[in-house]
């Protein structure tokens, strides 16, 4: 096992109880269905699975489709346990999806298989009473750079045919939690133990020195992707991120320049830091989880004023 795959891993065992078992406890008494390890792509059973989580619903639900963290080459739907039971309980059919992990799976492929998810979900969309009309995409660390990235791609043909993988679907509203979205800032940004390099290395098999020749390279910057189809996004961001420090401000900065809606909150104190809002304790995670739970709401509810 590499560095970075053992010390990602390791912040989600470390982490699991504030996020999950914790939490679990308080909705412990609340009624919600939960079917796990769904295969959403026959091709690779063992990695494209999803779970999804929703309260017991005569009517159609909206949805978040949910992408877990985990610096690209760790992280799985499981540490998002008690995440997808509070979208569940906002009325939300949550689709927690697994995706391939570096440096076993390159970019684009988890692209590809992300699509065959969306897919899927088109395809049983009368089976689990869905309203793709309220459709919500969702995020945190590396999640987030896939959960905007995909926004992306859902609204642009063109960017589907650069990857050869097709969906009809498109997201109504994006919630993104301390994501990197720009891989070039990523590889200067000043990361802990030398982190940055190492994940381009995992997720696309080159140096540093490769980035700009890189076939892909345009997946790479998504603030550079985004144009005024972006769904209307709350975004969460710690102001003293070690890891993502000033991405979110770089994706800001472009829906400003596109008349993108968003709404935003970020934490200023150095303890509230990477992915803050996971841990549900304090006071910054409490106001961004009831200001993203405000946000959903309005969504569902065809309320957002944009």
């Amino acid at each position: 096992m590499s560095f970075q795959k053992g010390f990602f891993t390791a912040i989600d065992k470390v982490m699991d109880g504030a996020q999950n078992r914790r939490v679990r406890k308080k909705l412990a008494g609340r009624d919600y269905i939960l079917d796990r390890d769904i295969v959403y792509d026959e091709g690779e059973p063992q990695v494209c699975r999803l779970d999804i989580c929703r309260l017991p619903d005569e009517g159609k639900y909206p949805v978040m489709f949910y992408l877990h963290g985990g610096g690209f080459v760790a992280g799985d739907k499981h540490y998002r346990r008690a995440l997808s039971a509070f979208f569940a309980l906002l009325g939300y059919l949550v689709v927690n999806v697994n995706y391939g992990l570096g440096p076993e799976y390159k970019c684009p492929r988890q692209h590809r298989q992300l699509i065959s998810a969306l897919n899927w979900l088109e395809d049983n969309a009368e089976t689990f009473n869905i309203d793709l009309s309220r459709l919500a995409v969702g995020g945190d660390s590396a999640g987030a750079y896939y959960a905007s990235v995909l926004a992306c791609i859902c609204a642009d043909n063109t960017l589907q045919q650069r990857i050869g993988a097709f969906t009809r679907l498109k997201f109504g509203a994006a919630v993104l939690n301390c994501g990197v979205y720009d891989m070039n800032m990523l590889m200067h940004g000043n990361i802990p133990f030398g982190l940055g390099p190492r994940v381009l290395e995992d997720i696309a098999g080159i140096k540093q020195n490769e980035m700009e020749g890189y076939e892909w390279n345009f997946l790479c910057d998504v603030p550079a992707l985004v144009n005024g189809s972006f769904p209307a996004t709350f975004l969460t961001y710690a102001q003293k991120d070690i890891f993502c420090g000033g991405q979110s401000e770089a994706l800001i900065a472009a829906f400003k320049k596109n008349g993108v809606y968003y709404e935003q909150f970020h934490s200023r104190k150095y303890a509230d830091n990477h992915c803050f809002s996971l841990n549900w304790s304090g006071r910054a995670a409490r106001k961004n989880n009831a200001y993203t739970a405000d946000f959903l709401n309005r969504f569902a509810n065809g309320a957002l004023r944009k």
